[in-house]
């Protein structure tokens, strides 16, 4: 073999690495700790309302520190996908950490605010390089999964926790400071951005993704999983209101809630299980199409048992969506060009969820309300269908590239 074959053949090979403790300790808790606050939020209401903030103040605070996160990790993303990764997570995780500590021990609901804002676009940093190393690590569905799953169980933890030592500015915003100190010692252990180039790849006969297309779908996820996720989370955060419009007792709402978050891990669980022989395409599409008739169904219906049952559904379809999403994204590119900002994207447009949703209520009606949110999610079907392929198209490359058989 000549030297330039040989050199066509290391410019080719498989960059993504075996998941391991290490590096999925890493990824899993950086994660964490970029999305916990979003986890946290009805306990971070609470404890601002203690300091003396009224409830519209304290989710208008609420609401533009996670707007702050989500920018700081759409700006971050580009470097996450770099050689500076490691850097930049650990910056961002030490910025965290110095924000929720003052909001934790200082009394002055103006410094509170100020550490809280600081805190919160710290750990942007975190929500980029999480979500760009998990491109790195190959079978992204199983990796996605994973890191959800774990995600739920350490929130369930800490929010049976944290309301037992007591709702404080110590407890609620010191456990989001500890969190981001935990995640801060692995970082080392996040695993690097590959040296890839995609055009490498399709150098090889049997790749299906061009580089053209394979930008034009990173592009279209960064769109389309925001739009879908605003969708959900309109649903998910008014539930209360969709709720005391059929009579639903808050005790029976609240164990709706609780059973769509175990259901939900369930759902990412049997992801976890079966990794990439799902596939991507044909179960997001079903995913969503289902999301979209039980949005609906949740609109139309007049029964409060019905509706908590619907409640628990569909945020199992969207738990099984949304690491399918990921793995999308994280399968586009291995350096994680995709996956970096996909969250940021997906939390500036939950961010205004509760908005939305509440000025579509008060406009059109709970009716209306659900039948728009359904469409939302049939509209994105066939978007999110072609954007699936060309991710499992360049998987598939990547796995003849290394010997792996791809499943048909």
């Amino acid at each position: 073999m000549s030297s330039a074959s040989i050199s066509s053949a290391a410019a080719v090979e498989d960059p993504r690495v075996p998941l391991q403790l290490r590096n999925g300790s890493a990824v899993f808790l950086v994660s964490l700790a970029g999305l916990m606050m979003a986890n946290l939020a009805p306990l971070i209401m609470s404890v601002l309302e203690q300091v003396g903030f009224d409830v519209v103040a304290s989710g208008n605070i609420l609401t533009w520190t996670l707007f702050a996160s989500a920018v700081v990790g759409l700006g971050t993303a580009r470097f996450a996908a770099g050689s500076h990764r490691r850097t930049l997570a650990a910056v961002g995780l030490i910025i965290g950490v110095l924000g929720f500590s003052v909001a934790s021990f200082l009394p002055s609901p103006s410094l509170v605010v100020a550490g809280l804002g600081i805190g919160g676009a710290g750990v942007g940093a975190a929500i980029s390089t999480s979500g760009a190393a998990i491109a790195a690590l190959k079978n992204p569905n199983r990796v996605s999964a994973t890191s959800g799953v774990v995600n739920r169980l350490l929130v369930m933890v800490v929010l049976a926790v944290v309301p037992v030592l007591g709702l404080a500015q110590a407890t609620v915003f010191g456990a989001l400071a500890l969190i981001s100190l935990i995640s801060l010692a692995v970082t080392l252990w996040l695993p690097a951005a590959p040296e890839f180039v995609p055009s490498a790849v399709e150098s090889e006969p049997r790749a299906t993704a061009s580089p053209r297309r394979v930008v034009v779908a990173g592009f279209a996820v960064l769109i389309v999983f925001p739009l879908w996720g605003t969708s959900e989370d309109a649903v998910w955060t008014l539930a209360p209101v969709l709720g005391d419009a059929v009579s639903l007792s808050e005790q029976t709402l609240g164990f709706a809630l609780s059973a769509a978050a175990g259901v939900g891990a369930a759902a990412m669980l049997v992801v976890t299980l079966f990794g990439k022989r799902i596939g991507r395409a044909t179960p997001l599409a079903i995913a969503l199409i289902l999301g979209g008739i039980i949005k609906i169904w949740i609109g139309m219906t007049d029964d409060p048992g019905t509706i908590a049952v619907l409640i628990v559904v569909v945020n199992t379809v969207y738990a099984f969506a949304f690491v399918l999403f990921i793995a999308t994204a994280a399968g586009l590119d291995a350096r994680g060009t995709w996956s970096g900002p996909l969250i940021g994207a997906y939390v500036v447009g939950s961010s205004f969820a509760p908005i939305i949703g509440a000025w579509l209520i008060d406009g059109l009606g709970i009716q209306m309300f659900g039948t728009i949110m359904g469409i939302v999610s049939f509209v994105l079907v066939i978007p999110t269908v072609l954007i699936a392929r060309v991710s499992t198209g360049v998987e598939r490359s990547l796995n003849h590239l290394d010997g792996t058989p791809t499943p048909r």
